[in-house]
C-alpha cells in the first residue's frame, strides 16, 4: 500500500501526498470489498444450483423472437 513517505511520491507536496495515501487507501478497500462481494455471491450459487444476475424482476425478460429486430 502507499504510504505519504513512499519515495514515489517525494515529488509532491505534502498535502497531495496525503491525499494520494487517502486515495489508494480507499481503492484497496473498495476492490476488497467487490471481491468479497464475488466471493459471497459465488458462494451462494455453489451451495444451491442459483446465481444473481443483479436484475430486478423487470429487466430480466426473455427475448421474443417476434420482437427482434432484424439485422
Amino acid at each position: 500500500m502507499i504510504s505519504a513517505a513512499d519515495p514515489a511520491l517525494r515529488h509532491l507536496t505534502p498535502h497531495l501526498r496525503e491525499v494520494c495515501t487517502i486515495l489508494a487507501a480507499g481503492l484497496v478497500r473498495l476492490r476488497c470489498r467487490i471481491a468479497e462481494d464475488f466471493a459471497r455471491d459465488a458462494a451462494q450459487a455453489a451451495g444451491d444450483g442459483e446465481s444473481s444476475l443483479h436484475f430486478t424482476a423487470r429487466q430480466s425478460v426473455h427475448a421474443d423472437s417476434l420482437e427482434r429486430a432484424s439485422a
